[in-house]
């Protein structure tokens, strides 16, 4: 791809991304259904020129890869027009004699690992019934050996109806499916058409959901995506993570604004928000970070008046009242015993007996610091994180050893 495509996509992006995200969306459902990494093929309803505004902006707080999509061959008729769809990842199609350009095209974006929007209504719809469904987007899945996710949206065509140029004050809202399966036993034309038959009948159920809301599923909708932006945080704080660490806090901030949409009373969604907001105090300068502690302690605390069992809460909490002065309300023996809490309550997670022996440490509780380091270093480590935390243990297990003497934890 040339700059220019680049450049008039990212320029459209700038301005069309956060205006889906905090203007034109109602609540978005089903998001454990997309895949984090990995090629699959999109098949939503047709009936509006924002649906893939609306899709564009929701996949790329979703996934790390760029996703692409086929349009028609039109499109890359006028010169500035198609360097724009270009850049936006739009994929010619002749609708009437696809070839192999085509099929070399969708292979790049299935062999990148990217995800392919198709519409098999093959055209903008009146929204409302579905129109017949086109197979080319199964053939491709097919072909491939990718999954396919159905979605439903309601209330684009509001927001951008048909001959329309300036969007409308009106919200959508998104559902998405789960993967389709495709029974491998048949014959391939047979495998293709039941597929076919079973996506038209997904969209249809997900686009009358998303007509008709409720609030049970509005709760539901809001935990995924609260779950989705813890997933964002601790691939962020990973250390194999190659995205930059403020295009991650975008991610989980997006994620986190769209599950208070749906429901602003979700818990998780309520402490990821303080934790956000605990990195981003960390890594302030001093003399402005007490302003951005106050952010920190307040949903914390709302999460544990409301389950006191919550060990994210308590854990944030307790490394507040550490990090904070006792001057602006930090209380160390307060910061202690919510990391105890936190201890107790997630002890197969090795952050929380770590941050609890550390606090202990630094009150010079040794030896029950060495009982709770001794757990840590016991405990599997899957990842570099967890590795990492039983290396900490270690040096600090061997410093309170020589510290103590013969009568050390370690029996001297």
């Amino acid at each position: 791809m040339s700059r220019l495509p680049r450049l008039m996509a990212g320029a459209s992006n700038a301005v069309t991304r956060p205006a889906v995200v905090h203007r034109y969306l109602a609540g978005v459902e089903g998001v454990r259904h997309v895949p984090r990494t990995g090629p699959f093929v999109l098949v939503p309803n047709h009936s509006s020129f924002a649906d893939h505004l609306v899709l564009d902006a929701l996949l790329t707080v979703l996934r790390d890869t760029p996703s692409f999509y086929l349009t028609k061959a039109e499109s890359f008729t006028h010169p500035l027009r198609s360097r724009w769809t270009e850049g936006m990842g739009g994929i010619p199609v002749d609708r009437d004699r696809p070839g192999r350009e085509l099929l070399a095209s969708v292979d790049r974006v299935f062999g990148s690992g990217s995800a392919l929007v198709v519409y098999p209504e093959g055209t903008r719809g009146p929204g409302w019934p579905l129109l017949p469904f086109k197979d080319g987007a199964f053939r491709f899945a097919d072909r491939a050996g990718v999954p396919v996710i159905p979605v439903g949206m309601w209330g684009t065509a509001d927001i951008l109806p048909k001959g329309a140029v300036v969007p409308r004050p009106a919200r959508a809202r998104v559902v998405f499916g789960a993967p389709l399966a495709a029974d491998p036993a048949l014959p391939r034309p047979r495998r293709i058409a039941a597929v076919t038959e079973q996506a038209r009948d997904a969209v249809t159920e997900l686009t009358e959901a998303a007509r008709r809301p409720t609030r049970d599923r509005d709760r539901e909708a809001a935990q995924q995506l609260a779950d989705r932006a813890e997933d964002v945080l601790e691939t962020m704080l990973s250390r194999t993570d190659r995205l930059p660490a403020a295009q991650r806090r975008k991610q989980a901030r997006i994620l986190l604004g769209l599950a208070r949409l749906s429901d602003p009373g979700n818990l998780d969604s309520l402490v990821t928000r303080a934790r956000l907001a605990g990195l981003r105090a960390l890594e302030a300068p001093a003399p402005v970070r007490p302003a951005l502690l106050g952010s920190v302690r307040r949903p914390a605390e709302q999460a544990l008046a409301e389950d006191p069992n919550h060990v994210m809460a308590r854990y944030v909490l307790g490394r507040w009242h550490l990090m904070t002065p006792r001057l602006l309300g930090g209380r160390h023996e307060e910061g202690v015993h919510h990391l105890r809490e936190a201890a107790r309550l997630g002890a197969a997670d090795t952050r929380f007996p770590m941050a609890y022996a550390e606090a202990l440490m630094a009150g010079g509780h040794d030896d029950e610091a060495a009982c709770v380091l001794r757990g840590v270093l016991d405990s599997p480590a899957p990842d570099i994180r967890t590795a990492d935390r039983r290396r900490r243990a270690a040096a600090h297990y061997a410093t309170l050893a020589v510290l103590d003497g013969p009568n050390s934890p370690t029996g001297g």
